[in-house]
């Protein structure tokens, strides 16, 4: 019997895995880098598919809300279970022959959430529920749309086997810790300023063009937020706080929405909300034809700011040094964890925190790293 080991797992873990115990192998380093890179992605799709579901959720409330729908109430089923994500995990692993080479996190996450099947109703008389399932992993149907052979089928069943027998998942989650500051850049003691009206309108009047994507009606769109003090909820991405969406943020993020509730509740209830990267994404996924949010829509992927930063350099964006950025509205600032949209003569907007919302900050001193060209944007010549 040939045994199997899972590359993706064991390879997150210290280096000495792989035949080596010194920190100057550069090849090693990298290798372990990448390996604990796809691993985390790997151990944690649970909570990943958590974040597609939750913003699936939140569009699909949004346009029944839209539409005069009132939701009471938000319940999600979910069948994505640790059996699910072993194998996932072997699935993916066999897909690639175990090599790290061809695999590549934003690859990972494309195929879970291309996975993904949902439906959704809505449920009650009086009281209304909308009510979304999740559909588990169906391992042979998933390797049917892979083109598995037997070979590979078996392959990717020692893996799953031996993902279960070792209980790997639970002994290296340590490695994958979330370490998320949900509240927002909580830490930031400096100055921030906020905009001089409340309202949960988007104008484009001020847009150059709306029917396309580019960084002067970037800049233009995060203005507007500051200036309609726009809130913090973690997980938003401009949608409007209703009381049922907010229920289901508090019980998604208990963390990271659940003990701000009553803060969130006297401040931002029925205005329109997002978190860091909420503001970036939500202008890619704005609609200008319907003044929606059109989650997923525009080629704009559902990432966190430190993968949005890290896809788009990978890529090929244009991107520096925070001390060799140019004059140019419409810029993404990114640090870790956090992001921001540059808006010109040395200010930003964004997201900043929970107990701050949207607001006006100097780019000096505020501890951004880079900027980058959002892929998605056009940004002229």
């Amino acid at each position: 019997m040939i045994f199997v080991f899972p590359t993706l797992m064991i390879c997150a873990v210290p280096s000495f895995f792989f035949g080596s115990d010194s920190s100057r192998d550069t090849e090693i380093q990298r290798l372990t880098m990448q390996a604990a890179s796809i691993g985390g992605i790997c151990m944690s799709l649970s909570q990943f598919e958590d974040t597609i579901i939750d913003c699936i959720v939140t569009s699909i409330a949004a346009e029944y809300e839209e539409q005069g729908v009132s939701i009471d109430r938000i319940e999600v089923e979910s069948g994505f279970d640790e059996e699910s994500l072993q194998w996932f995990t072997a699935i993916n692993s066999a897909a690639h022959a175990q090599n790290l080479e061809e695999l590549s996190v934003d690859e990972i996450r494309q195929l879970c959430a291309a996975r993904l099947s949902y439906s959704f109703k809505l449920l009650g008389e009086g009281e209304t529920t909308l009510h979304v399932s999740v559909d588990p992993l169906d391992p042979d149907e998933w390797m049917d749309k892979l083109g598995f052979t037997v070979e590979d089928r078996t392959w990717a069943g020692a893996i799953f086997e031996t993902l279960s027998q070792s209980d790997a998942v639970h002994k290296y989650a340590v490695f994958f810790s979330d370490t998320t500051d949900y509240s927002g850049d909580s830490a930031y003691s400096g100055v921030t300023l906020h905009g001089g009206s409340f309202g949960n309108d988007i104008d484009t009047a001020d847009f150059l063009d709306p029917s396309t994507k580019n960084a002067h009606d970037l800049a233009a769109y995060a203005v507007q937020a500051w200036e309609n003090n726009w809130g913090y909820v973690w997980g938003t991405f401009g949608n409007i706080l209703t009381p049922s969406l907010l229920d289901y943020k508090a019980s998604q993020y208990p963390d990271g929405v659940g003990k701000y509730r009553a803060f969130i509740e006297q401040n931002y209830l029925n205005r329109r909300t997002t978190d860091c990267i909420g503001l970036v994404k939500s202008y890619g996924w704005f609609n200008a034809d319907t003044g929606g949010i059109d989650y997923g829509s525009n080629g704009v992927p559902d990432y966190s700011a430190n993968e949005m930063y890290r896809n788009a350099v990978s890529n090929g964006a244009v991107h520096g040094m925070i001390a060799e950025m140019p004059e140019l509205p419409g810029l993404v600032l990114w640090k870790e964890g956090h992001t921001g949209v540059y808006i010109g003569g040395g200010y930003a907007v964004e997201a900043t925190s929970t107990s701050k919302g949207v607001c006006k900050t100097e780019v000096a001193g505020r501890g951004w790293q880079a900027w980058y060209m959002l892929p998605y944007i056009d940004y002229g010549e």
